[in-house]
């Protein structure tokens, strides 16, 4: 169509556009082969805006200009290496700080910029919708055990993220605000290290969130005792896929409960943990209240609990994981709608304590095509269950099986190996 006709032709808006020159000297000949794609805004640099950088000026203020100049450009905060001292959050939304990416495992590097907060009364980081945070650090420095603190990270918006992140010594360290829908959420390569009360909580996504290598480790210069804890508190989530975590020295590596103290958005978790362990904890995970959750693969070694199901509408299933535990059952069912072991090893080897591998106080189980290894009893089956099937095992263990229902019950042991006890 001609310019007469009032409408450009396909060949004259290329033309206009000063496209057609480029693809004639790089002889590809017809235009209809070009793709035109708007330039993209380069990042700012927060060192361009005031930031100084040195650990004791603060740049809180230099990072503000920074972010609202990325925010009206479209544009990412660049943030070189550096200590950074801050007074008050940073709220980011639609943009995201990113540091020099490291190249390695952020556990394993010192060299990612740090921010320092100073501030004891608020989060460092908020992050709103789309908001960001890539290849950063956050160090607390405190002169002693405190007692209480903020959140190293809030999120309060979806499609929010973190990768590449190391947290260090905070009171908590990734908090979902309790209040938001953060759906979307998307966390992967994180290192928290000492937290002293969560390592992250998550709860309100009600669309697919992603956590992916995400470690946990009560390390640093004041180790907090095992009696508190928690590695991943995880509240009201739709469709969580959890991959690859680990907790190390926590009360509780991983606690599902669908009513969290003092947040407001209740419910379960739905979703998978795979491929996730936990090492050194008083429990490894406890289910309490109405979740459904597959947990598959993974090593999970407790001081006393491996896996606790706590909840009448449970419906967790185990597959192909190692749950080692020492005071305490592997697997302890005490309400479920339904808990289904599957080809795991349970294994509580310790003769200082007296407990069995699997202990059925209520609910409804299955264990079936598992090895199951106790120095006291296999499997303790209460009065109270609803239902239990033990069947296909290999179970060393004396006695292997108690069953202590009443007759009648709906409980059925068959095709168990029987090994002699160590």
């Amino acid at each position: 169509m001609e310019k007469g006709e009032g409408r450009l032709s396909r060949r004259e808006a290329l033309k206009d556009l000063g496209v057609l020159a480029g693809v004639a000297s790089l002889g590809l000949g017809s235009a209809q082969s070009v793709t035109v794609r708007p330039r993209l805004s380069p990042a700012v640099n927060v060192r361009d805006f005031g930031a100084r950088g040195d650990g004791k000026t603060d740049d809180t203020a230099a990072f503000e200009r920074a972010i609202a100049a990325a925010h009206a450009g479209g544009t990412a905060v660049f943030v070189p290496r550096a200590s950074y001292l801050l007074t008050r959050p940073l709220v980011v939304e639609n943009v995201s700080l990113a540091g020099p990416a490291p190249g390695v495992w952020c556990a394993d590097t010192d060299t990612l910029p740090i921010l320092l907060p100073q501030h004891r009364d608020a989060p460092c980081v908020v992050l709103r919708a789309g908001g960001g945070l890539q290849a950063m650090a956050i160090r607390y420095d405190w002169q002693k055990e405190p007692e209480t603190g903020p959140p190293a990270v809030v999120v309060s918006g979806v499609g929010a993220y973190l990768t590449q992140v190391k947290i260090q010594y905070p009171w908590d360290g990734i908090l979902a605000d309790g209040v938001s829908n953060i759906g979307r959420l998307n966390v992967e390569n994180v290192f928290v290290v000492a937290p002293r009360n969560i390592g992250m909580r998550v709860t309100g996504t009600w669309d697919v969130p992603t956590i992916r290598n995400v470690e946990i480790w009560n390390l640093g210069p004041v180790p907090r005792p095992l009696e508190k804890g928690i590695g991943f508190d995880l509240g009201k989530n739709d469709m969580l896929r959890m991959s690859d975590c680990f907790v190390f020295a926590m009360h509780t590596g991983y606690l599902l409960r669908d009513r969290i103290p003092g947040v407001a958005i209740e419910g379960g978790t739905w979703g998978a943990l795979t491929g996730c362990s936990s090492d050194f904890c008083h429990v490894g995970i406890e289910v309490k209240g109405e979740h459904t959750v597959s947990v598959t693969g993974g090593c999970y070694w407790s001081h006393f609990w491996g896996v606790r199901v706590e909840g009448e509408r449970a419906r967790v299933r185990l597959t192909g994981a190692e749950v080692k535990s020492n005071g305490a059952p592997c697997v302890e069912t005490i309400q479920a709608e339904q808990v289904v072991v599957q080809g795991c090893s349970l294994l509580r080897p310790m003769d200082t304590f007296s407990a069995p591998a699997v202990h059925l106080r209520g609910g409804h189980t299955t264990v079936s095509g598992c090895h199951l290894l106790s120095t006291t009893e296999g499997v303790r089956i209460e009065r109270d269950v609803s239902s239990a099937l033990i069947a296909g095992n290999t179970i060393q263990a004396e006695p292997a099986v108690v069953n202590l229902a009443p007759a009648g019950a709906a409980v059925q042991t068959w095709g168990n190996l029987l090994l002699r006890a160590r």
